[in-house]
């Protein structure tokens, strides 16, 4: 798995092994509580995005962009095709974070309310988000 070059040092190989599934590059706990590292690095944007039960988003491929998204509350089904063309489809569970890479079809249906934090290369802005994006038929999935 090609690491994208905005993260830090952070992000090795090891973390990307259960791709799509990206492991949390650092974390620390103490009395007090947890932080988790989820990105570091020269990051675009970092958004929230809540979705209700049974929302789609993505449904798309970026040119260049990727995305890194870590589910904080509820649940998803994510799809993508691999580099044969061949459909994958695992659910995200809160605390799981996956990747996107560039040029990869992917789409999310959430499966109860949710939340989750999108952290991408390139700033949200519309012209750079639209210029970088190619949007799928709806049944470009076959679920």
């Amino acid at each position: 798995m090609r690491i994208p070059k905005e993260l830090s040092e952070l992000f090795q190989e090891k973390h990307f092994a259960n791709y799509p599934f990206v492991e949390v590059p650092q974390s620390f706990s103490d009395e007090r509580g947890s932080i988790e590292n989820i990105a570091d690095g020269n990051l675009g944007d970092v958004a929230i995005i809540k979705s209700v039960a049974g929302a789609i988003r993505a449904n798309h491929v970026h040119k260049d962009d990727w995305h890194l998204s870590y589910m904080v509350q509820g649940s998803m089904n994510y799809f993508w095709k691999d580099e044969e063309g061949k459909e994958k489809i695992v659910e995200v569970k809160s605390g799981q974070m996956v990747y996107s890479p560039p040029e990869t079809p992917h789409k999310m249906l959430f499966l109860e309310a949710s939340s989750f934090i999108a952290i991408a290369a390139k700033n949200r802005s519309s012209e750079n988000y639209e210029s970088d994006t190619t949007r799928l038929p709806e049944d470009y999935f076959s679920s």
